[in-house]
C-alpha cells in the first residue's frame, strides 16, 4: 500500500541463482503482483500493530514456477514484537473459546 514499485530490487534481493533458474514462458511478474498485494496488506497490518517497517517487513517474491511468495524479513526486535503479538492473539483466542 506504500505505492512504491521496486519489483526488480525486491526480486533481486532474494534471488539465488544456484537455488533455481528462471523458466522460459513462466509469467513471474503475475505471481509477483499477487504476492505484492498480499505483502502490502501484511505490511499495513504490521504497521497498525506498531511494528516499524524498518524492524520487520513482508517482501513479495515468486517461486521457481512463478507462484506468489511472501517472505518476512526483519531484525531481532521486529521478530520479538511479532512473537508478542502472536502470543497475545493466542491468549485472546484461548480466552474467547
Amino acid at each position: 500500500m506504500d505505492g512504491d514499485d521496486d519489483f526488480g530490487a525486491e526480486l533481486a534481493a532474494g534471488l539465488d541463482p544456484d537455488a533455481w533458474l528462471w523458466l522460459p514462458g513462466v509469467d513471474y511478474a503475475a505471481g509477483w503482483r499477487v504476492a505484492r498485494r498480499e505483502a502490502d496488506e501484511l505490511n499495513a497490518l504490521l504497521a497498525l500493530c506498531g511494528v516499524p517497517r524498518s524492524q520487520l517487513r513482508a517482501i513479495a517474491d515468486t517461486d521457481a514456477l512463478g507462484g506468489p511468495v511472501v517472505r518476512l524479513e526483519g531484525v531481532a526486535a521486529g521478530w520479538l514484537r511479532l512473537e508478542e503479538l502472536l502470543c497475545l492473539a493466542a491468549y485472546v483466542r484461548r480466552e474467547l473459546t
